[in-house]
């Protein structure tokens, strides 16, 4: 009964936190998976507890469990794995953000249907505010004959190219061994693809992060949060398995058997106030407020559209975060629309640039009407992060056929070697 009694009590807590230290923490490891959090066999029911009624406290369970391991790393390991703490947790309640704990999804079954409302989970989810969710990408119970099925591969892939664009990208299953390798050299090189463009969007993503901690924003977002013009509400409302990663990213993940044997989806465009929407793919520019049949081959997926005034920066595929410098970096600029991006950096690894302001901050501001990028000068917001002296930023107004897709634009339309000091870039 102490494990359900330390979510209520403090001692209980420190306690926890005491076994998980001697037992993990202590030789070196980073971060734990909290499994069972709802509590999993209910010994709260129909018991009083330290703080109240069991019942009543139920679905504070992991909100205290994980703040119990939080709060002890912090003590015991501020500038180890206090600094940045993480846990993964099966259940959820409010505010449990500010324990670096991420949900996800639990014992899910490899089907398309748990596929689509994974989909539909993630956004009902982060509607609530909540900013860190993740899911077994390929489901936890898996198919006996999963490494030669040609119908799982395809929902794997798919699964994959959905979970590339949520907040927290991981595969796992059941007594299985879920490396790519084992399910052949196809699954393998579209594994590896989606891999990639993650790394890829890495700016993107770690700056639209920052965003999350400083300003309570989600980088998975329904269409609702960005697109709620009055005549697109009831329309957008509606819409399941389409979704925001961050400002500028519509996703629209292949989620059906159909679409998937079809290499197409149908896709819906939401209104703008000014331009249109181009593909990330081709650089085919898209009218606002209509449906579209969107291409969706295994190899460009899933379907992902810019919305006009982005200005989008790229990294080189890597393969891991810390993997070579951040020197060269591809900057896509969207016409159609005044735009404004922040590329946020710091050192990835301590808590400094919270304690101490150690990063920095380069804005990208995208006039369309004159057709130029300044590049304002980079703001530091502390000492303690060393940022390049020189940085090499490939930009190109991205147009059918230019600029598009994974791989690095190597004819692109300027380069401009940057040096922290501001500048002004006419485009073509």
């Amino acid at each position: 009964w102490w494990w359900w009694w330390m979510s209520v009590s403090s001692d209980a807590r420190e306690l926890f936190f005491s076994f998980s230290n001697a037992s993990h923490f202590s030789i070196g490891v980073d971060a734990l998976w909290l499994d069972a959090t709802e509590p999993e066999y209910l010994p709260n029911h129909d018991h009083m507890l330290a703080s109240g009624s069991g019942n009543a406290l139920m679905n504070a369970y992991s909100l205290m469990t994980t703040r119990a391991i939080t709060n002890g790393l912090r003590a015991h390991y501020a500038s180890a794995q206090g600094a940045r703490p993480f846990s993964l947790t099966r259940s959820s309640f409010a505010g449990q953000q500010g324990d670096g704990a991420c949900l996800w999804t639990g014992d899910t079954n490899g089907s398309w249907p748990m596929l689509q409302r994974q989909v539909a989970s993630s956004l009902n989810y982060q509607l609530s505010g909540i900013p860190y969710w993740s899911q077994d990408i390929g489901g936890f119970f898996r198919p006996q004959d999963q490494y030669v099925s040609p119908s799982y591969h395809s929902l794997l892939l798919r699964w994959f190219q959905f979970g590339v664009f949520t907040p927290i990208y991981r595969v796992h299953g059941a007594g299985t061994n879920t490396e790519p390798w084992n399910y052949g050299p196809d699954v393998l090189r579209y594994v590896n693809q989606t891999n990639n463009l993650r790394y890829r969007f890495l700016p993107y993503t770690y700056s639209g992060f920052w965003k999350v901690e400083r300003d309570g924003y989600t980088m998975q977002r329904h269409l609702i949060f960005d697109h709620a013009l009055a005549d697109d509400e009831p329309v957008i409302a509606m819409i399941e398995d389409q979704f925001m990663y961050g400002p500028s990213l519509l996703v629209a993940p292949v989620v059906n058997p159909e679409d998937d044997a079809r290499n197409t989806r149908s896709v819906y465009l939401p209104q703008l106030t000014r331009g249109n929407w181009s593909s990330f793919w081709t650089g085919t520019a898209l009218s606002p407020g209509t449906t579209v049949v969107a291409p969706a081959p295994m190899s460009a997926s899933p379907p992902l559209f810019v919305r006009p005034g982005s200005v989008v920066l790229l990294g080189t595929t890597k393969q891991y975060a810390f993997d070579g410098d951040d020197t060269l970096l591809e900057v896509r600029i969207y016409p159609g629309d005044d735009g404004r991006f922040d590329l946020y950096e710091d050192d990835g690894r301590t808590s400094q640039y919270r304690e101490a302001g150690a990063y920095s901050v380069i804005p990208f501001e995208w006039d369309d009407a004159s057709r130029s990028l300044v590049i304002g000068a980079q703001q530091q917001g502390g000492a303690g992060y060393a940022t390049p002296a020189e940085r090499s930023f490939h930009v190109s107004v991205v147009r059918e056929g230019h600029a598009v897709g994974l791989a690095f634009t190597t004819d692109s339309d300027r380069v401009v070697k940057y040096t922290g000091q501001r500048v002004v870039v006419a485009m073509p």
